[in-house]
């Protein structure tokens, strides 16, 4: 069983988020825990304390779980693992870090509607949540097929750390696995596909602890090319993983590649 949070609002993107978890229940066990953070939208202490703090947040509740019922009644016959909503009343962030810290959750899932925009990416996986969540996330951008994934390696990635990040989820699933090295140059203007992964640096050790770890490895690829080619190059898959908490610099044109792929992103 794999327990998912889903954060969840009365959205496009959050049925995008529930419908792709949908998918993941046909190649795994999962259950789905949908939350919803009803944020007041006055911020500090101007409610009081006491019980009519207490009254003004039951109330805020109330109206976000009106918000969220008829979201998980739509989608519920798209992914029969989701759960009744939990509803809260606080800051985004903390409520959800939260949950996850105190919940037995071995991923954390939200969608987010495809806007090609790198700032709006960097800012999401640079912030407090993603950087301190306890487990690895998904960035559901599109509903796309998950029929096969591509786990990203690039120079200075420390194989072993990524694949025990994975290596549980990706077995479970039993999905097809490319492993694909990024060279990204934003000078180049064709992408070259070369087959002769083994010659990339760090490449075959990365290879050797996916092994170890039982996954069903198909094939390996570098891609050099520039960053959005890229891109498109792995809209191709379901689902791609790649390593990027605490691993990458804000200026690392991996972040650009990942800001422009279409496909949801597995970020451990």
């Amino acid at each position: 069983m794999v327990n998912i949070l889903v954060s969840v609002n009365p959205d496009l993107a959050s049925s995008i988020a529930i419908r792709y978890a949908g998918q993941l229940a046909h190649f795994m066990e999962i259950a789905l825990q949908p939350i919803h953070v009803k944020e007041p939208e006055q911020k500090g202490s101007l409610f009081g304390t006491g019980w009519v703090r207490h009254t003004w947040e039951h109330a805020l509740a109330e109206k976000g779980e009106e918000e969220i019922n008829l979201l998980i009644r739509t989608e519920k016959p798209y992914c029969p693992a989701l759960a009744a909503p939990r509803v809260v009343v606080g800051e985004r962030e903390n409520e959800i870090l939260k949950e996850l810290q105190t919940g037995a959750y071995d991923l954390f899932m939200e969608g987010i509607l495809a806007s090609f925009d790198e700032g709006d990416f960097k800012k999401l996986i640079t912030s407090k949540l993603y950087q301190s969540a306890p487990c690895p996330a998904i960035v559901v951008k599109n509903l796309v097929p998950l029929e096969k994934v591509a786990l990203l390696s690039y120079v200075g990635l420390e194989p072993s750390k990524l694949v025990d990040d994975v290596s549980d989820i990706l077995r479970q699933a039993k999905l097809p696995l490319d492993v694909i090295h990024l060279v990204p140059k934003k000078d180049k203007k064709d992408l070259e596909v070369n087959e002769e992964a083994h010659e990339a640096q760090g490449f075959d050790n990365l290879v050797d602890a996916i092994r170890k770890k039982g996954l069903d490895l198909q094939k390996g690829q570098v891609l050099t090319g520039h960053p959005k080619d890229i891109a498109d190059y792995l809209s191709r898959y379901g689902l791609v993983v790649c390593a990027v908490r605490n691993a990458l610099d804000k200026k690392s044109p991996i972040h650009t590649v990942l800001a422009f792929t279409p496909s949801p992103i597995f970020i451990c």
